[in-house]
């Protein structure tokens, strides 16, 4: 394996490390874990797989080469071989969202733009205001990081395939080819809510129609072959990053729980981490703010 890597380029591979839930009654962890690290409720629609939701860590691996984003995984798990042991795993491709206003907003399985009114890498405000965690949240050791949640959500391609554009396009909220929002003629002109089916997408995503509510969406595509019935198994990886679960995703979601979307997609695989600040310098380490003595 070491002859296979000294081949491979660094593809600008990222991790990003994070604890789980349950990770916290052990090791004499249980006063450490944040209050904003909740279990995620059951929300309306999901069917979810329980032996691959979940965990106690997560490892996020992002490289422009995939074989380098699985040769990473799998050098951790060799390295915890013993102590660690893959729970479940996704692989995706093609980041169904940018954080990059001035390149092109990727597209779906779908079809569809997706993620145009993500918040940018640039917008360092937003960023602080609903994506890193502050030192008034709690706990100190959190203290710039952020929580991820994780959900894989199988689109019914099939079916969805053989709806009419128009139909597509209510459901949505935008139209197919250039992404504008309904009576709009952009992609990036503001969406006007109102003039959108009740249950548009869109329209109930909206931080204008959950109080405010905003994620930073990381997502990517996949496709695992065919299911008994020969349908395609593929969908959305949905990877979100916010300040407080309990302000981001979870009322968000609720709110989707009338989204004419739901009867494309469902929802099958869950998880929520806590992600703690990343690796400083040479001398720091992943989770050092948690595990010091100074915790």
């Amino acid at each position: 394996m070491g002859a296979i890597l000294s081949h491979l380029k660094p593809s600008r591979l990222t991790l990003t490390l994070g604890f789980g839930p349950s990770l916290f009654g052990k090791f004499g962890l249980a006063d450490h874990r944040p209050e904003a690290l909740v279990d995620l409720p059951k929300f309306a629609g999901d069917n979810l797989d329980r032996t691959r939701s979940g965990g106690d860590l997560c490892v996020q691996a992002c490289a422009d080469d995939p074989q380098v984003a699985v040769h990473a995984v799998r050098n951790l798990a060799r390295i915890g071989f013993g102590k660690v042991v893959i729970r479940w795993s996704q692989l995706g491709f093609g980041k169904t969202s940018s954080t990059t206003p001035e390149a092109q907003t990727p597209r779906n399985l779908m079809g569809f733009k997706d993620g145009t009114r993500n918040i940018a890498g640039t917008e360092t405000a937003r960023l602080k205001e609903f994506v890193w965690v502050d030192e008034k949240d709690g706990p100190p050791w959190m203290t710039g990081g952020s929580y991820l949640v994780a959900r894989r959500i199988r689109m019914h391609i099939e079916t969805w395939d053989r709806t009419s554009l128009q139909e597509q396009e209510d459901i949505f909220g935008r139209d197919k080819g250039e992404g504008a929002p309904v009576g709009r003629a952009k992609e990036r002109d503001e969406p006007f809510l109102k003039a959108m089916k009740p249950d548009a997408h869109v329209r109930l995503a909206h931080p204008d129609s959950n109080q405010g509510a905003t994620i930073l969406r990381r997502g990517y595509s996949f496709t695992d072959g065919t299911d008994g019935l020969g349908r395609l198994d593929a969908g959305l990886f949905f990877l979100a990053y916010q300040r407080d679960v309990r302000k981001g995703f979870i009322p968000i979601q609720r709110n989707l729980a009338a989204d004419a979307l739901n009867e494309y997609i469902q929802h099958v695989v869950s998880a929520v981490f806590a992600v703690p600040p990343g690796v400083r310098d040479k001398d720091d380490w992943w989770g050092s703010t948690l595990f010091s003595e100074e915790t």
